[in-house]
């Protein structure tokens, strides 16, 4: 949660919130401060009875939207992680939220099937957004004028979408090869 308000509280002190909002990457940073100040919270909202929820969605749609952010702007569009805001956005967040859906949070094993398919939602809100804001950002790759333009679309899907299987085989195979340990037996005594 912190890195990423640190990523999107420095570009809106950089630019202001307006000038800041049109991008995907800003608007992920702010997602993920959403869903991790939910998840912080979520025992108070339980009475202490939980620690997490049991369904992992919210945390694979933020490491899935976050992968996308992360590759596209370090390959696609060659990004620049020298600015504070940039290096948070790009790589530190999308790598601490990867970390947490490898090794952190507790019921990734719990994701069903078709959890990959619906953490498509987020990245698809965005597109929806873009084109009817007309938002007119990244360059030639993801222009609505372009031909290849649906092209592109269905391989950010397909990547999204394989990113998210990707996730969920993780969190698979985490739980096979995570065995648990019987709790230790006090020393027997004679």
């Amino acid at each position: 949660m912190a890195f990423a308000c640190i990523g999107f509280l420095s570009i809106v002190g950089e630019v202001g919130l307006q000038n800041a909002m049109p991008g995907l990457s800003q608007q992920a940073s702010l997602f993920t401060a959403i869903v991790y100040t939910g998840l912080l919270l979520y025992p108070a909202f339980t009475g202490g009875r939980r620690h997490e929820p049991r369904s992992p969605w919210w945390r694979g749609a933020t490491a899935v939207l976050l992968l996308l952010v992360a590759v596209t702007f370090l390959t696609l569009m060659g990004g620049d992680v020298s600015e504070t805001w940039s290096l948070f956005e790009h790589v530190l967040t999308p790598l601490v939220v990867l970390v947490d859906w490898l090794a952190i949070g507790r019921h990734q094993s719990a994701a069903a099937w078709w959890h990959p398919l619906t953490w498509i939602g987020p990245p698809l809100a965005y597109l929806v957004y873009f084109l009817a804001a007309d938002v007119g950002l990244y360059g030639s790759f993801l222009d609505p004028d372009d031909d290849a333009f649906a092209l592109t679309v269905l391989g950010f899907l397909a990547a999204v979408l394989a990113a998210g299987y990707l996730l969920y085989g993780c969190a698979k195979v985490k739980a096979l090869t995570t065995t648990s340990a019987p709790p230790p037996q006090p020393p027997l005594r004679y």
